[in-house]
């Protein structure tokens, strides 16, 4: 009688030896590929702090552009409704049409106040005071609109043409230092500015 002890097994346990054998080393590979990821990401934190930063500000700037549309299309409803208010249409209705027209403007004034839409630009002290020279300069000509709409009309035109690259001869060379030495989103709302002024000076002239 054979008394060697049997090393012979079915071929239901080799397979599920192999099987685990096979999960066991697919587990290892896992797991060691995730450690190699882990320390990837531990070595370059930087690069993934500066992405998320760099994705923070590319958000902001769209804030910021779609600000200022707003910022403009708000103040466009404005001109227009003091168009409105002054337009040589109004000398041709009767006084009840008149004063509705008043109203109805009124109103949308009332709420266009209700709006703030306030984007602040970083200036440094020479162009916070060539804003502000600018400033002054544009309200000389509302102030100069009661009186003399013709020179305020001539005043508005010339600034306009300070603003062009080609150095139209009709500029004031005064106001084209003063806007060149603005920002550069300065100088874009200082033009639209002024042509939205233009417009509104031709429309209240009823030319």
């Amino acid at each position: 009688m054979d008394d060697r002890p049997n090393f012979k097994r079915n071929n239901a346990e080799v397979e599920d030896e192999t099987a685990t054998y096979m999960k066991k080393k697919k587990l290892k590979k896992f797991f060691t590929e995730l450690a190699m990821d882990d320390v990837g990401f531990r070595l370059n934190p930087k690069g993934d702090l500066t992405t998320m930063l760099d994705n923070a500000e590319m958000t902001i700037e769209t804030i910021r552009k779609e600000a200022l549309k707003m910022a403009e299309d708000l103040e466009n409803v404005n001109n227009s409704v003091e168009c409105v208010r002054n337009s040589k249409l109004l000398d041709d209705l009767s006084d009840v049409d008149k004063e509705e027209i008043y109203q109805f403007a009124n109103r949308i004034i009332d709420r266009c106040e209700t709006v703030n839409i306030s984007v602040l630009t970083t200036r440094s002290d020479s162009q916070q005071n060539c804003l502000e020279e600018i400033n002054k300069m544009i309200d000389r000509i509302v102030k100069t609109l009661t009186e003399d709409p013709d020179n305020a009309k001539s005043m508005c035109q010339a600034y306009i043409a300070s603003c062009s690259s080609s150095g139209n001869e009709l500029g004031c060379k005064v106001f084209e230092t003063a806007v060149l030495g603005c920002t550069l989103d300065d100088q874009k709302c200082i033009i639209k500015r002024l042509k939205g002024l233009l417009n509104y000076i031709i429309e209240s002239k009823g030319k």
